[in-house]
């Protein structure tokens, strides 16, 4: 953003001997003759006036300091009287030293009338900025005239004049999603959350929002208009539309259109966005806002989602072998009412979903073999692990699992064995958590060809945000497992750290880094390079965003040690 420069000059205020001796009708000294009332004798002291200008300022409605387009600015100052005698018929003049500015105007004249000894006024000089306003420099020369030419000094003050800027309104990003995560159903509400942006070089005024369902069968279920009003260059506003469609809608997709608008009718979008009945969709409250206003030089576009959710790679390949468990525990405080909302894992059901969604367009996992549990309670996960395991030794060598966990884990304050916790189960009782080494067994024993599991959790007895740490009270270092088989763990910190959060991007430190990596080559790439980067990065960023240690390890089968390096992600 330009910078305003401000000058004010202002003369000393000395006055001639008028002001300090006595003044006569007789003087013939002065080189300007002064006349009195007759009545007046000779040498009687007149009592001057003295006038002086102070305390220029400027303001303006955006407070830059800059006289705006369409904007409706002041000059102000205090006028004074210091002397000791009246002022008469006190008038402020004020001009333009440099040529006429298109597009400013400004209140030329001010009279005051009489100013006494002694009193002050305040003046407000209205400036206006029209629509057709140039880039330029206003230096404005303030003056108080007085009667008898007993005249203030004058002042400047020089501002800086800008252009209209245009804006442009748009939806800058958008997310649909459900109260419970999943596809579409039927007859149940759909929010769609819509980030609108104002990404130009003006304000906008008056912005309004519609949303219009264009197929039959779709119902609104809230209001679907909104007014915004000003959107100041870079700001962003965040806006919910809930609908539904009912059991007779006969399309594959349900369009919404996207309606913008703002005071000229120039500068806004119309967007039409759509959403598959067969799209896995977010949950609600697993979709955050990002969008701050930013100065009109480096207007960033807003998002409501991470770069690592847009723009998925699809791998055009399916792997009838590839089954995939995928648990994202996140609200503990659902399941137990003793718990408050600080023991929840931040952004576990976001790292649960988003990670499908790279199963089906990147690992290349057909959908019947892909397994998504949010906010699991120990039943489903157990259930669930006996699944997998019972598919892969189905399959045989040519199945491979992948399993993803975000969530608490635990380790038994005795033993050390660590655990992962299902939403229905206390850190203080871990009679029916789910024991890290059933785990790997199942997986070791299933026969299968390769398993790679990912953990985004810690057990130490710290999460993310230490939420079950406080019913535990301490940290221990886990005991390390055994594992067997063709299996080969990526953990998100080792010993006694904690598995941590990346506020800005909507997901666990460990979680971003993984997908990062994965997006960035679209799969192709070895289990020896993707440890190598999350390693590297995650160490990196943990200090520099969450100042603490995260240290992700990777833990292998004796039986895959001299080959789990070369293995890729995508064959």
């Amino acid at each position: 953003m330009k910078t305003i420069l401000i000058t004010i000059l202002s003369f000393a205020a000395v006055f001639s001997a008028y002001s300090q001796t006595a003044v006569t009708s007789s003087s013939k000294s002065a080189s300007k003759q002064i006349s009195f009332k007759k009545n007046v004798p000779p040498g009687i002291v007149k009592l001057l006036p003295d006038l002086q200008i102070t305390n220029q300022t400027y303001a303006d409605q955006n407070g830059n300091n800059i006289i705006d387009a369409e904007e409706n600015a002041s000059v102000r100052f205090t006028i004074e009287n210091q002397g000791k005698g009246e002022a008469q018929e006190v008038s402020i003049k004020i001009t333009l030293l440099n040529s006429p500015i298109l597009g400013l105007d400004f209140q030329k004249t001010l009279s005051l009338g009489v100013l006494y000894p002694s009193e002050k006024k305040e003046i407000t000089i209205p400036v206006i900025g029209g629509t057709n306003l140039v880039n330029s420099s206003a230096r404005f020369r303030i003056e108080a005239l007085e009667k008898n030419g007993f005249d203030a000094y004058p002042s400047e003050m020089e501002i800086q004049t800008r252009e209209l800027g245009k804006p442009e309104v748009i939806v800058a990003d958008w997310v649909f999603s459900t109260e419970g995560g999943g596809r579409i159903k039927l007859n149940s509400p759909i929010n769609l959350k819509v980030l609108v942006q104002n990404t130009g070089t003006g304000d906008a005024r008056n912005v309004n929002a519609e949303f219009i369902l264009e197929n039959t069968d779709c119902v609104m279920l809230d209001e679907n208009k909104f007014n915004i009003g000003i959107l100041r260059v870079g700001e962003s506003k965040e806006l919910n539309f809930i609908f539904t469609a009912t059991r007779k809608y006969a399309f594959d997709k349900i369009p919404v259109i996207i309606s913008l608008s703002e005071n000229s009718g120039k500068y806004a979008e119309k967007k039409s966005v759509s959403v598959g009945l067969e799209e896995n969709l977010t949950l609600n409250n697993a979709v955050v806002i990002k969008g701050d206003e930013t100065s009109s030089a480096a207007v960033t576009r807003a998002s409501l989602s991470s770069d690592v959710e847009k723009d998925i790679p699809v791998n055009p390949v399916k792997y009838p072998g590839r089954l995939c468990l995928i648990i994202g525990n996140e609200n503990y405080s659902s399941k137990q009412t003793n718990l408050k909302t600080e023991s929840n894992v931040r952004f576990a059901a976001n790292d649960a979903q988003i990670f499908r969604e790279y199963a089906r367009k990147t690992l290349g996992a057909k959908d019947e073999n892909i397994f998504l549990l949010i906010d699991a309670t120990a039943g489903e996960m157990m259930q669930n692990l006996d699944l997998i395991s019972k598919l892969a030794s189905r399959i045989g060598p040519e199945s491979e699992i992948f399993f993803y966990y975000a969530g608490h884990g635990l380790p038994d304050e005795t033993t050390r064995t660590p655990y992962l916790i299902p939403v229905d189960v206390s850190g203080t009782n871990l009679n029916a958590a789910v024991k890290l080494s059933d785990v790997y067994k199942k997986f070791g024993v299933s026969g299968s060809g390769r398993v790679c599991v990912f953990l985004d959790a810690c057990f130490s007895g710290g999460g993310r945000d230490a939420g079950l740490l406080a019913a535990r009270g301490v940290k221990i270092i886990p005991r390390e497992e055994t594992l067997t088989g063709n299996l080969v763990v990526f953990s998100a910190s080792g010993g006694e750290q904690s598995a941590l959060p990346y506020g800005e991007k909507q997901h666990g430190m460990f979680t971003y880094f993984l997908l990062k990596k994965i997006k960035e080559s679209s799969g192709d790439i070895t289990y020896k390079e993707l440890r190598n980067y999350v390693t590297k990065n995650v160490s990196i960023e943990s200090l520099r965003i969450n100042a603490k240690e995260q240290d992700p390890v990777v833990s292998i089968s004796p039986s895959v040690e001299n080959k789990w390096e070369t293995w890729k992600i995508n064959p």
